[in-house]
């Protein structure tokens, strides 16, 4: 499911989204005894999203399932 970076605009927006780009760093999976990662991956995802309506754009990343938008100016 995609991350509404606009939740609050009444215009009805088609989002578009660029080549993403991960950093490369390993994280060794490591688990307890029940199952649990540990060490989950922590590489950054970036991307660059845009709207085809309402013609904003953010930069969209992504670390361990929490994505953040920041508006592009």
């Amino acid at each position: 499911m995609f991350d509404n970076p606009n939740p609050g605009c009444e215009k009805e927006c088609i989002f578009r989204g660029g080549i993403a780009t991960t950093t490369a760093m390993y994280f060794e999976p490591m688990y307890d005894k029940n199952g649990r990662n540990l060490n989950p991956d922590g590489n950054v995802t970036t991307t660059n999203v845009s709207c085809v309506v309402c013609y904003r754009q953010w930069v969209s990343s992504t670390r361990y399932g929490e994505t953040t938008h920041t508006e592009i100016k």
